[in-house]
């Protein structure tokens, strides 16, 4: 007998250009669309995917986002959420030390990132009491796509250090994409040297799957 797909499963993405999909020219398109067909083809289910993510958002964008009744209901819905912010703060942080040439404001950015993270997880949690307890949270760390910048790899690490931290949370997981890119981004950035290719958006969604599906269904990992 063959196996038959449930339906109605629901996928909510937040973050930034590389959940909408930025330097992906072909019709998978994000990391995000790639990784709910991976989900799909695993757990013979389908999903309602709700991609609310905007180019240029940042970690206070996400934060603000999620405040949304149409964001929240998703929320509350879903079974599965991935994240991607971080990397426009840093990089509008970097621009701003190029004309002043003091790490402190790549320091308080750090620091908000660090809170905005923090809040973005907590309310989400706190949500998630409300509705569907079973749900995973995936999310990626950043990579550099200022790799010839020296001074970019510092700050880029320290932002990675304290996302791992985010582990400690309840049903959240920390995808790795920092290690894929470093040394390989001619290879795996777009043309624009900042957002992903299509093979870029393959390894991330191949990442965040990587992470496995703990505790909802804990045989597949």
């Amino acid at each position: 007998m063959g196996l038959s797909w449930k339906i109605n499963s629901h996928y909510t993405a937040l973050g930034d250009s590389i959940s909408v999909g930025i330097g992906s020219s072909d019709q998978c398109g994000s990391f995000v669309q790639r990784y709910s067909i991976l989900l799909e083809h695993t757990l013979y289910k389908t999903y309602h995917l709700s991609n609310f993510s905007k180019k240029g958002f940042t970690t206070h964008d996400v934060l603000a986002s999620i405040e949304l009744p149409s964001v929240r209901k998703s929320l509350i819905n879903s079974e599965i959420i991935t994240i991607t912010a971080g990397g426009n703060d840093l990089i509008k942080a970097g621009k701003r030390y190029l004309l002043k040439k003091e790490e402190v404001e790549l320091l308080q950015t750090l620091k908000t990132c660090q809170r905005n993270m923090s809040a973005i997880l907590k309310n989400i949690i706190h949500m998630k009491e409300k509705g569907r307890k079973s749900y995973i949270i995936r999310l990626t760390n950043i990579y550099n796509p200022y790799h010839k910048w020296d001074l970019s790899y510092k700050w880029v690490n320290l932002f990675n250090a304290h996302m791992q931290t985010f582990q400690n949370y309840p049903n959240v997981k920390v995808a790795d994409i920092y290690s894929l890119f470093v040394g390989r981004e001619k290879e795996l950035l777009s043309w624009d040297s900042i957002h992903p290719n299509n093979i870029g958006h393959k390894m991330i969604a191949q990442a965040v799957y990587g992470t496995g599906f703990g505790p909802l269904y804990p045989h597949f990992d």
